[in-house]
């Protein structure tokens, strides 16, 4: 049973962003009818955050540069970091990080291959939780503190912006290959890993050994998520860097979308 239902119901990007749209706004109703829940979120966001921020600026009187990195530099990576792991939480773990558990052993999937969309879609964005956009915010916040001051560029700007969907699109893929492993092991539980790896965002990639460095940007491409972003946003692009950014984001994509329908090729069903 694959994907070809999307080409049969001629389903297109509008109407996958229309789906979005009216599944975030069931969403966000539900959540703010639970007001407790929303002054717990906004109390974490800010003590997870203001724990980042804090640790950068005792850090940053003592020392002019860390790693090669400005106390600006460095508040422009935690904006970005915050800002993509805001709408990660937001638009991509309520589909994926619960997949092996509600979408192969408890049957899920089998009602996304029966509907007039990609079923790949359906899993992996069709859901949300608006709460977390307060990481979103608050990252904006922290971005626009970092670059306060600073000279940008408009090629630095649209590198940024660049590169952060190229950042969201290889997160993305990333959740997609971890839940495709479900196909063939059902019991099989990395978003443990895949979650604590995340943090390893947060810093940028040069304050690691090179062998971590290498891994962080061509294994397991999390300077990508922020790092990469926030050096063309105050140094410049680099056309090579920006190149391979939106080349590894393709890249991850069309990897994840083939692992997807090999995943669908051995599926036979929650009952089966």
């Amino acid at each position: 049973m694959a994907d070809r239902r999307t080409a049969v119901y001629g389903g297109g990007i509008v109407k996958l962003l229309r789906l979005v749209g009216v599944g975030f706004s069931m969403a966000l109703r539900r959540s703010v009818a639970f007001r407790i829940n929303l002054v717990f979120d906004v109390l974490l966001a800010f003590t997870g955050l203001g724990t980042a921020v804090a640790a950068v600026l005792i850090v940053f009187t003592r020392a002019d540069s860390l790693a090669g990195w400005s106390k600006a530099e460095f508040l422009v990576l935690i904006g970005t970091y915050q800002l993509i792991t805001g709408l990660r939480g937001t638009f991509i773990d309520p589909n994926l990080s619960w997949f092996p558990e509600t979408g192969i052993r408890n049957g899920k999937l089998d009602g996304y291959l029966l509907q007039p969309a990609s079923s790949l879609f359906l899993a992996s964005l069709s859901l949300s939780s608006p709460l977390a956009l307060i990481q979103f915010v608050l990252g904006i916040g922290v971005l626009g503190w970092g670059i306060a001051g600073q000279s940008l560029t408009a090629a630095g700007v649209v590198s940024w912006l660049v590169l952060v969907v190229a950042g969201l699109v290889v997160t993305w893929a990333l959740s997609v290959l971890l839940a495709c492993l479900a196909f063939w092991a059902p019991k099989l539980q990395l978003d443990v890993f895949f979650h604590s790896a995340w943090q390893l965002g947060r810093y940028p990639t040069d304050v690691f050994a090179r062998p971590i460095r290498v891994v962080l940007t061509y294994v397991f491409p999390m300077a990508l998520i922020a790092s990469v972003p926030s050096a063309a946003l105050l140094r410049g692009p680099q056309v090579g860097v920006l190149v391979g950014g939106v080349l590894a984001a393709v890249g991850a994509a069309v990897l994840a979308g083939a692992a997807w329908r090999a995943g669908l090729r051995r599926y036979t069903g929650a009952t089966s």
